[in-house]
C-alpha cells in the first residue's frame, strides 16, 4: 500500500492512544478494521488497516493493510486466514 513514515507514525499514535479504535470484523476472531488517510492521496486515496489488540499481552499486531480503491472489505478466505493467524498469536 506504500505507507510513508508519516502515515505509520500517525497510525501508531492513534492505536497507542486507543487500541479499540477500529471496528471488530466478524468471523476473524477479534481483528479490527480501521480507516486511514494516506499522505498526499486525497480523500478517496485512503486505506484500510487490519490489526489485532491483545490486551492481556499488551501487544498490538498489524495484520493486513490495503488501499480502499483496491478492496473495500475482506473476502471470506481472507477472514479465515486472519482467524488462523490470530489463533496462532493467542497461543504464544
Amino acid at each position: 500500500m506504500g505507507l510513508s513514515d508519516k502515515d505509520l507514525l500517525v497510525l501508531e499514535e492513534a492505536l497507542l492512544e486507543n487500541p479499540q479504535l477500529g471496528d471488530v470484523i466478524e468471523g476473524t476472531g477479534g481483528a479490527r478494521k480501521m480507516r486511514i488517510q494516506l499522505e498526499g492521496r486525497g480523500k478517496s486515496g485512503g486505506g484500510r488497516v487490519i490489526y489485532l489488540d491483545v490486551f492481556e499481552q499488551e501487544n498490538l499486531y498489524l495484520l493486513f493493510a490495503y488501499p480502499k480503491n483496491v478492496q473495500e472489505n475482506l473476502t471470506p478466505d481472507q477472514k479465515k486466514a486472519i482467524r488462523k493467524m490470530i489463533e496462532a498469536i493467542r497461543k504464544e
